[in-house]
């Protein structure tokens, strides 16, 4: 056999395998939508009866101060610690945070930590870190619905989840991941501004809605999707973790020694959260191929109530004729609604962006007033408010990826302080913003605008708006 014979050999084998990956993952992928057994809530089901419930409520806003929460909450940890997250990436906060756990385990405290199979993150710069946690007798480490390459139609079930619980006395659930691009104090070049909330049940009580967060997480880490990978871990790869294990801590004891802010928080959780009448935990099933949208259904449900105002705010917004088939037929129009999303400038995910370029003219129609953030960095909040009494805040992007495809997870929280709290940090993102429909109609970009808006990117995400149009269900 000559080289070019055996070139052609392997080219023609890579065709057939992206041909097979095309055919099942995409155009022979399931679109009939499972049934859920659990009953759509109606609104009032959200609301509490009594002045306050045992769950207090923290906005975190800022990143920097979101990494402090999570640093804080983890030196608290006496028993247990549980992360679901979709991935751990690159930065000193993330190298700082796994030697926080790492110290955490070392004094007894039971560390389970549940990262996406595929976008985990946990490769170059942190591939020793996998085994630096996996080799520790109280850390456990887990893959969500790993690659498996000869069933593509898998890829599409990913763990999108962000959510930590200490001890069923502290929760934080949002849309940060852990990284620099999320919690360091002076942002990257691949910064964004995102949103978490963080509940404190300070008596432990059985009530709260933490522990249905943690009933969620748990049924996340028995399932069959969720593979123990690390198991077994072979004699080198101990050792590596072992002295990666190490350096981590030294790293983190230094930072203590040195006064490192990042590393020394200070936070009183009884004076700085706010009260909530309820709140309630909802999440996608656990599913693969297209699973029934209960996020959205639920959010719709609250929507379809509201008599004043909806605010939303979400990175991606792509309204394909899926996501359409579950609004209410009663939808109440009298509500004035407010959106947020990011710009052609701002946007770091061109093929979501793309997808919401095809399907705008279809939420002009709606006539919601519509912006669209250009300074710099990106929003990445996902977050909605009813009439400033109900917020939901969570990992759901108004997409069918997260509609169908993806685990997802929010809480609605009842509390008109707390809905004031997050309006005001919408509105602060809006104020940076640019209006670019109203009432049915679409608004002039100023010129100064069109200035800052890279030629290039625009035209480039308008013709892929043409293809993407066709595939908006897996964006």
């Amino acid at each position: 056999m000559t080289v070019k014979t055996a070139i052609i050999g392997f080219l023609l084998v890579l065709l057939l395998y992206f041909l097979y990956v095309v055919v099942t993952a995409v155009f022979l992928f399931p679109k009939a939508e499972k049934k859920e057994n659990r009953p759509i809530k109606h609104v009032s089901a959200y609301m509490g009866e009594k002045e306050a419930t045992v769950d207090r409520v923290l906005l975190l806003e800022d990143g920097y101060e979101s990494g402090l929460a999570r640093m804080r909450m983890i030196q608290e940890a006496e028993h247990s610690i549980d992360i679901a997250y979709y991935a751990f990436g690159k930065g000193k906060s993330t190298e700082l945070i796994i030697g926080a756990l790492i110290e955490a385990a070392d004094r007894g405290v039971k560390v389970r930590i549940l990262l996406d199979g595929i976008s985990h993150g946990l490769r170059g710069q942190l591939s020793s870190a996998r085994y630096a946690l996996a080799s520790h007798e109280n850390i456990e480490l887990r893959y969500y619905e790993t690659v498996k390459p000869f069933k593509p139609w898998t890829w599409h079930n990913r763990l999108h989840d962000k959510i930590i619980i200490v001890d069923g006395k502290l929760g934080i659930i949002g849309g940060r991941n852990i990284a620099d691009k999320y919690l360091a104090s002076k942002p990257p070049r691949n910064f964004v501004y995102d949103r978490d909330v963080l509940i404190f049940n300070a008596k432990e009580e059985k009530d709260s809605v933490i522990v249905e967060m943690k009933d969620y997480l748990n049924e996340l880490w028995n399932h069959p999707y969720t593979s123990d990978v690390f198991s077994d871990l072979s004699k080198r790869q101990t050792e590596k973790g072992k002295r990666e294990r190490d350096a981590l801590v030294n790293q983190y004891s230094l930072a203590l020694r040195t006064e490192t802010d990042f590393v020394k928080p200070v936070v009183d959780w009884s004076k700085a959260t706010t009260p909530t009448k309820k709140v309630s935990f909802i999440h996608n099933p656990i599913e693969r191929f297209n699973k029934y949208p209960f996020v959205w259904r639920s959010l719709l449900d609250i929507a379809a109530n509201a008599n004043r105002s909806v605010f939303i705010q979400s990175p991606y917004i792509v309204p394909a004729d899926a996501l359409k088939e579950y609004v209410p037929k009663k939808m109440d129009s009298k509500a004035d609604w407010t959106i947020l999303t990011n710009s052609t400038a701002s946007t770091p995910n061109v093929i979501a962006f793309s997808g919401y370029l095809a399907l705008r003219d279809s939420i002009v129609e709606t006539g919601a007033r519509l912006y669209e953030y250009s300074k710099p960095y990106s929003v990445h909040g996902k977050s909605v408010v009813y009439d400033q009494r109900l917020s939901a805040v969570g990992s759901f992007n108004l997409d069918s990826r997260s509609a169908f495809l993806n685990t997802e997870s929010m809480v609605v929280i009842d509390s008109e302080a707390f809905a004031a709290q997050l309006t005001g940090a919408i509105e602060s993102k809006i104020s940076n913003s640019t209006l670019v429909a109203d009432n049915k109609k679409y608004i002039e970009t100023p010129e100064d605008q069109k200035k800052e808006e890279s030629f290039f990117k625009a035209t480039f995400l308008n013709a892929l708006s043409k293809i993407t149009v066709y595939l908006n269900r897996f964006i």
